[in-house]
């Protein structure tokens, strides 16, 4: 297998994105173009280690066209034992430890915690930290069948295919650095793992075994995937019970995880992170987490059927943002939710009484009013 080789992205002159260059001498002064387009944003000074495919030889006046697959981002890795922190996550330092212990032996584990935790956001904050390549995350409720991960079939001219979806990419990429000796790895997300449909689930046990294995039917017959050992699999869980699933996630299904809490995001850590994504004052984040924190326990007691999350808080952010008056955006955002028309009577009370809407501002009256 010929060496990989390396390209890095620079800023085109004329603002028209991102092109790339190659110290390689035989690609000097050759246009360089990718097999497929990356899955994460690729900024200027970015180095990657690529795959030669193709070279298409033009015109004399003409550069040469030279086609490359994006293969693993140069990044420096770190030892997993010196890792105590993870960058703008607020993980339990134990909770960390046994994370790390569990990637180094090849475990997969399970994240388990109320929407808007930061389940999905903790395999990104590892890989950073880890210098490993990003992520790449699977919405799982979408994937009918166990062959919808990888691809799916097709036929032109005559003749069967298999397309490859974007995850079996990310496989292909792995493979070809575990095969040429790059010390990185790869994480894949599966994210609300518990909604993945029975018959898919089972299809997919050989991935999460000791085999990493499994075969699927295609037009062309079947396709045997055996993943690389550089691949590590996140699975996410929503806790509570607006979110079963479509199917519980089954015994063989959890036996194959190690599973992880990951707590709420506290409530400095959601105010930090308001002011600095969206760019509002620390004093506006804090009267939107507020209000939000207080529908997030009406709803543990069950006052209420739905607590608004890290996201929703960021979207209420967006009215402030732009000018709107708070008190109507935290109406607006953080109160759209709940069923009911927010008009008030002479006592400032809810005109329905008995709506979800007036249970919702009754817990946030007291914030409301200051």
């Amino acid at each position: 297998m010929a060496d990989l080789l390396r390209i890095t992205a620079k800023n085109h002159p004329a603002g028209k994105g991102i092109v790339w260059e190659s110290t390689d001498s035989q690609f000097l002064k050759t246009k360089i173009k990718l097999d497929t387009q990356p899955t994460e944003e690729i900024c200027e000074g970015d180095v990657w280690q690529v795959q030669f495919l193709d070279k298409t030889d033009s015109k004399p006046s003409s550069p040469s066209v030279v086609t490359f697959r994006l293969v693993a981002k140069v990044r420096e890795l770190k030892t997993w034992q010196k890792i105590t922190t993870l960058e703008d996550f607020w993980t339990d330092p134990d909770d960390l430890q046994d994370i790390l212990c569990w990637v180094n032996e090849g475990q997969d584990i399970i994240l388990i915690g109320e929407a808007g935790s930061g389940k999905t956001t903790l395999p990104f904050a590892l890989a950073r930290a880890l210098g490993w390549q990003e992520p790449y995350k699977v919405d799982v409720a979408m994937m009918k069948k166990a062959q919808d991960f990888f691809g799916k079939g097709g036929a032109a001219d005559g003749k069967a295919f298999f397309a490859e979806s974007p995850m079996m990419q990310y496989i292909r990429r792995a493979q070809i650095a575990y095969d040429n000796g790059i010390e990185s790895h790869f994480v894949i997300i599966l994210d609300e793992l518990n909604r993945v449909h029975a018959h898919t689930g089972d299809g997919l046990h050989g991935l999460f075994d000791d085999t990493r294995q499994i075969s699927i039917p295609t037009s062309e017959g079947g396709l045997v995937i055996k993943l690389p050992p550089n691949i590590h699999f996140f699975g996410t869980i929503n806790q509570g019970g607006s979110y079963v699933g479509t199917f519980q996630m089954d015994q063989a299904l959890k036996s194959r995880f190690a599973p992880i809490y990951v707590p709420a995001m506290p409530r400095d850590v959601e105010v930090r992170k308001l002011t600095k994504e969206v760019g509002v004052t620390e004093k506006e984040a804090g009267h939107i987490v507020d209000t939000a924190r207080k529908l997030r326990e009406a709803c543990g007691a069950g006052q209420l059927e739905f607590a608004p999350d890290y996201r929703v808080c960021r979207s209420t952010a967006y009215l402030i943002k732009n000018g709107r008056p708070l008190r109507r955006s935290l109406i607006k955002g953080l109160l759209g939710w709940y069923n009911g028309r927010f008009e008030l009577d002479h006592r400032g009370e809810i005109m329905d009484p008995n709506s979800e809407l007036a249970k919702a501002y009754s817990a946030i009256r007291a914030i409301m009013a200051k």
